[in-house]
């Protein structure tokens, strides 16, 4: 799932393009509607997408993307928005993934959308490691190291088979969606490493008749058994007879 802020003067352009977004199944993240406080906030904060109207007052969308370069904490993919075509080379000159003209209809937006979550797909295939803060320090943690990881009070951690546990940004989902089949989901605040997961382990001790037992999923190198919920148990029993 995609995340966004948009930049936007016009407050009725932002919220049609707010709703078109709920619709797609985005993350609004900010609406801004002028292009400096955008920039202190990507300079503290992630998102994957920036959609910019380029008529924006004192700064335009297309000043904006070059300050985004300098300022962003992670550079994000921007999508002009604007109701005149004129600007459409020097948009793209700048490397804009994609450009809008208004009224946005949902289906332009829809295809605009699709180019991004291949990108993204793409970039799951590449990853590589963990990027993690361990005592004020910066420290690379490959995927093949760890087991799994949990949503806790809304903070999201990683744990390694070595029993080390580290903070990660943004949401579980957002990891589901950038790990894809590297990770399975045993639980709603739990995705295990594939490669990891061993077997499933019967929790309670009742009778014979299984479907209302308590199960659990054994994961390599993890003393305790992880809680899996019923609705998962069916795809981590398959997972488990393909090997």
């Amino acid at each position: 799932m995609l995340s966004a802020i948009i930049v936007e003067d016009e407050v009725l352009a932002a919220e049609r393009l707010r709703v078109l977004l709920e619709e797609c199944n985005v993350v609004l993240l900010k609406i801004f509607h002028h292009a400096q406080p955008a920039l202190d906030w990507l300079s503290v904060h992630e998102t994957d997408i920036v959609f910019a109207d380029i008529g924006l007052p004192e700064i335009t969308g297309l000043e904006l993307v070059e300050r985004i370069k300098r300022v962003a904490k992670k550079q994000p993919d921007v999508i002009f928005t604007t109701a005149y075509e004129e600007h459409a080379l020097r948009a793209f000159e700048l490397a804009a993934a994609d450009y809008l003209l208004k009224p946005i209809k949902v289906s332009r937006l829809q295809t605009a959308l699709e180019r991004l979550n291949e990108k993204h797909r793409e970039k799951a295939d590449d990853f590589t490691h963990f990027k993690v803060f361990n005592r004020n320090r910066m420290v690379e943690i490959p995927w093949q190291q760890v087991r799994y990881l949990m949503a806790e009070h809304k903070t999201v951690f990683l744990f390694t088979g070595d029993g080390q546990s580290y903070e990660l940004p943004k949401t579980l989902v957002y990891w589901e969606e950038l790990l894809g089949d590297k990770i399975i989901r045993i639980h709603r605040n739990a995705l295990v490493f594939r490669h990891t997961l061993d077997c499933l382990i019967r929790l309670d001790s009742g009778d014979e008749d299984d479907s209302n037992a308590t199960w659990g999923a054994r994961v390599l190198d993890i003393e305790k058994p992880l809680a899996v919920s019923r609705r998962q148990l069916a795809a981590i029993r398959k997972i488990l007879r393909e090997g």
